[in-house]
């Protein structure tokens, strides 16, 4: 079998082959035990990263993995030279090498050894395709055009031009994300108590004529956190505030906000 072959064990644990690679490769696998081993590996480490928790992946991670790809040369498995020429070289260890949390490691006699250059560079291009498989539980190719779906909360953050502003109120913290070019604008929280019974928060964009327009509601989780994408677009906006509202929300606010965070 071509030597190329063995360089296919990364894709093949991802299931990122074409149907007449994957075929080579299956028959190539019955008669090469490195690659069998390595493929065992490989996908469980694949496994694992699918069960990862759910986040959405930075519009930018194709373009970095496929930029990182070209730059990553798979080596082939050794031979049995290869590893007789490395035995010539052993290194000279100085101290145990002891892992956390465990005793001092011993080489097993018998044991393969794979050098830390192939194995690094072999799991850094096997851990980045399988990542961009199973971030966000959406399997997709690195080589297809379909990128994943951002959150509307997710796109502001994310914007080339997105600005930041930050505000502290005793324990409470807010950051207002916002962005021109998509003339949106989304609020985190942190440290926010649960509006008063038959109240709500709720979200204006506020002019520098001082009229105010309803951007939507506020809603804290138990442990503090809330997010929300303001609704309506942020032209003309000078600033963003909350403020505590009947539950339902007004048609103008009622009272004082409870905080203001200006934009540019």
């Amino acid at each position: 079998m071509s030597p190329d072959l063995h360089h296919l064990s990364g894709a093949y644990s991802v299931d990122a082959l074409d149907r007449d690679e994957r075929s080579a490769f299956e028959s190539h696998l019955a008669e090469c035990e490195a690659c069998r081993s390595e493929v065992t590996e490989l996908s469980a480490t694949a496994h694992s990263l699918a069960v990862l928790a759910e986040a959405g992946p930075p519009a930018s991670l194709r373009t970095a993995v496929l930029a990182g790809i070209s730059q990553v040369r798979p080596l082939p498995p050794l031979t049995a030279d290869d590893a007789a020429e490395d035995a010539d070289d052993e290194p000279t260890i100085v101290g145990p090498t002891t892992p956390m949390g465990g005793e001092a490691g011993v080489a097993r006699a018998g044991a393969t050894v794979i050098p830390l250059f192939r194995r690094t560079t072999t799991w850094i291009a096997a851990a980045a395709a399988a990542a961009v498989l199973a971030v966000g539980g959406a399997a997709w190719s690195p080589w297809s055009a379909d990128q994943p779906t951002l959150s509307a909360l997710q796109r502001v953050i994310q914007a080339p031009d997105a600005a930041t502003v930050t505000s502290h109120k005793g324990a409470v913290t807010a950051t207002l994300a916002y962005s021109r070019e998509l003339n949106r604008s989304a609020l985190t929280v942190t440290g926010m108590p649960p509006a008063p019974d038959g109240h709500t928060y709720q979200l204006w964009y506020m002019g520098s004529d001082e009229v105010a327009r309803s951007a939507g509601f506020l809603t804290p989780s138990p442990d503090g956190r809330a997010e929300a994408v303001l609704a309506g677009g942020l032209t003309g906006a000078a600033a963003v505030g909350v403020t505590v509202e009947p539950t339902g929300g007004s048609a103008a606010p009622t009272g004082q906000p409870i905080m203001v965070m200006a934009v540019a």
